[in-house]
């Protein structure tokens, strides 16, 4: 079994030149292939970009990240929908719909004490799917976003950690306080005096070279993990850099 790649059509071209599209990106997760064409067509004509899965083989950051809304059944082969949620519900930060045939009032408590921000049944009217789209969108785009998700890295702003995976990238509050600046800022080079600067006021007397030396110790249990994020421009400074 093959995952469904993401479907495109000339529909979303046409929103595009009307000006009518929202360009929110949805993942919908099915294994009826006659629901995901429906569910497909539908939101592209409401202008969203749509990426559709049959199924999730392997629970990754990467297969979830950079979405603004997550449709998920609940009976799915390989992994169900429950066994997802409860999964990457501490990587992401945008809502989570669930969608099933499991119309009992057992399963419906359960999916939202998973953390689901909804829960519809099937059949379902197409209407009443993308009104609660919608509503969840708009209830998301008032939330302040806190969770900032690159190359596979969970940044956590309200609790200033790092995850990989289910993992915690261990880092003192300085530390996590230069992969903050750098990871806002990509693409800028920050010199060892803009982080500095960053971190300590004018008066205080710690040395300029403690800034290497936390550079060099966030390196280290980066690399304990595969990632080596930080690149050094010489002459000039520290950059975040994407593999």
């Amino acid at each position: 079994m093959k995952n469904r790649k993401p479907q495109k059509s000339d529909i979303l071209k046409k929103d595009i030149i009307r000006g009518g599209v929202n360009m929110s990106r949805i993942l919908v997760v099915d294994d009826d292939k006659k629901i995901l064409e429906i569910i497909n067509e539908v939101l592209l004509r409401e202008g969203y970009d749509i990426e559709t899965k049959e199924y999730i083989e392997n629970i990754t950051i990467e297969e979830f990240e950079g979405f603004d809304l997550i449709l998920l059944d609940v009976m799915l082969p390989v992994f169900d929908g429950f066994e997802i949620l409860k999964k990457i519900k501490c990587i992401i930060s945008c809502p989570v719909i669930f969608l099933s045939a499991k119309s009992s009032e057992e399963a419906k408590v359960r999916g939202l004490m998973e953390g689901a921000d909804d829960y519809i049944t099937k059949p379902f009217s197409i209407k009443e799917l993308v009104a609660r789209i919608k509503v969840a969108l708009r209830r998301k785009s008032n939330v302040k976003e806190n969770k900032v998700v690159v190359d596979g890295l969970v940044f956590d702003l309200d609790t200033s950690s790092i995850m990989l995976e289910n993992d915690i990238v261990m880092l003192t509050k300085n530390e996590f306080r230069i992969c903050k600046i750098l990871i806002q800022n990509q693409g800028q080079t920050f010199s060892k005096d803009m982080l500095y600067d960053y971190l300590y006021d004018l008066d205080a007397d710690t040395q300029l070279r403690t800034i290497t030396e936390y550079v060099y110790s966030i390196r280290k249990k980066f690399k304990q993990f595969g990632k080596d994020p930080i690149k050094t421009i010489w002459g000039i400074g520290y950059r975040w850099c994407t593999s």
